[in-house]
């Protein structure tokens, strides 16, 4: 088992950019709402990837002790059942073809993990202490574990640990070193973030963990920040810093590569949350009484209201978002239902547009070493450079030339599977728009 014994604080606060909202004015955003599930009983905790939700569904129990983890395939319009033992099955997260969940069925929280492409569970923890919150990327499973808990304090959260399980390596690792309470984590490529605090005190840091390194960073020094998310370069949180408790609590975000953090929002109300995609942070505010999802958009620093619960009573939480996908669950029915609202897709991007996005992509999301950003960027500038003369063909071989630049640095693991696969896709759509137009 490998353990990180070096902590590298950042102070950061180095920039506060004035990226702040006026969320009783967001406009509303433009897209389309459709309703996942329709039963009567309660679905929650939803999580996307790709055309996949899963969540946590309590349709087969009595009261919480049966809840199941579900599926809907958007692709096929197709809901699955992915759990059927008799326990509680409950926070699930998915990847690729994968699922992670929270699993009863031993008499403790054990962290499973079903396999969409051999139709195989397998059970990823077997420690007799309680594991939970799973997150997953590409074939790394990280959780918070109870196994080195101080109970002599009474309290069975002090001490515990983040751990991961590597699939490619069936090797299980302790992530998290220090004496305190971890919690609320997320991973992104070889990043992950977890908020963290001491028995009796009220101070929340967040702290990152470079699994290239093995190096344990701490991101926040106000003592306020607490359920982080990560996407690329950039970690988002909730702070209270402002305020107590559920009163002016607000989003903000540190950016990796330029040391910056920035205030997101900037009201006084509750939220709960946040998640990032790409340029797309996600939450759920309170703002207007009940809980609504909210949307900022950092490319053009614009935030938009995705829901409106001024006609019903309950409101939307628990929000995830995939691509222009934004899921959550929503009580605007008296249980909770699953709910799904795509943001509408601009005019369709040029054949230099989608390059252009693309080499962003590499050089601000992209989780690899400054040398491997080099070498595939540089293919793409030559593809821009092409496509701005005209010179369509030879724009063509330079895609080319970078797929197969990212197929060799997928072989020797330079990149992650997902990743690549993502530009792969990418760059042929380039290629056969050039060849349509």
């Amino acid at each position: 088992m490998k353990t990180i014994n070096r902590i590298y604080p950042i102070f950061v606060a180095l920039f506060l950019l004035p990226f702040i909202c006026a969320t009783a004015s967001a406009e509303m955003a433009q897209g389309t709402e459709i309703q996942i599930t329709n039963n009567g009983a309660d679905q929650r905790h939803p999580a996307i990837y790709g055309d996949r939700i899963v969540w946590t569904d309590y349709r087969n129990g009595d009261g919480y002790s049966n809840s199941d983890i579900y599926m809907y395939d958007l692709s096929n319009s197709t809901e699955t059942q992915i759990t059927t033992n008799n326990s509680a099955q409950y926070q699930p997260d998915i990847y690729g073809d994968k699922i992670v969940w929270l699993d009863e069925r031993n008499g403790n929280g054990d962290i499973y993990m079903y396999d969409l492409s051999t139709s195989t569970e397998t059970q990823i923890t077997t420690n007799g202490s309680w594991q939970y919150w799973p997150a997953i990327y590409d074939d790394k499973i990280v959780w918070v574990d109870d196994r080195d808990a101080d109970e002599s304090h009474g309290d069975a959260y002090v001490s515990s640990n983040i751990y991961m399980y590597d699939l490619s390596t069936s090797t299980e690792t302790r992530i998290s070193t220090s004496e305190a309470q971890q919690t609320g984590l997320a991973i992104y490529g070889d990043r992950i973030v977890w908020d963290s605090y001491l028995n009796g005190e009220s101070y929340h840091h967040i702290y990152m963990c470079n699994l290239s390194t093995f190096e344990e960073t701490q991101i926040t020094t106000s003592g306020s920040g607490y359920s982080p998310d990560i996407y690329g370069d950039r970690i988002v949180w909730i702070d209270s810093r402002n305020g107590y408790g559920d009163v002016n609590v607000n989003i903000y975000m540190y950016n990796l590569s330029t040391s910056t953090e920035t205030q997101i929002t900037n009201n006084e109300s509750n939220k709960d949350g946040p998640v990032i995609f790409d340029d797309r942070i996600i939450w759920a505010d309170w703002n207007n009484g009940n809980p609504d999802i909210y949307m900022y958009d950092l490319s053009t620093s614009t935030e938009t209201q995705i829901t409106d619960d001024s006609s019903h009573v309950g409101g939307e939480v628990g929000p995830d978002i995939y691509g222009n996908r934004i899921v959550w669950d929503d009580s605007r029915n008296g249980n909770s239902d699953i709910y799904m609202f795509t943001i509408d897709s601009a005019a369709e991007l040029t054949p230099l547009d989608r390059t252009n996005d693309l080499k962003k992509y590499v050089e601000k999301t992209l989780s690899c070493n400054v040398w491997t950003k080099k070498a595939l960027i540089k293919p793409l500038y030559a593809s821009i450079s092409f496509l701005e003369k005209g010179k369509d063909s030879k724009a063509v071989l330079s895609l080319k030339s970078f797929i197969d630049l990212v197929k060799d640095m997928k072989r020797h693991k330079k990149i992650s599977a997902a990743e690549a696969n993502f530009m792969i896709k990418e760059a042929r759509g380039i290629i056969d728009q050039i060849k349509i137009y």
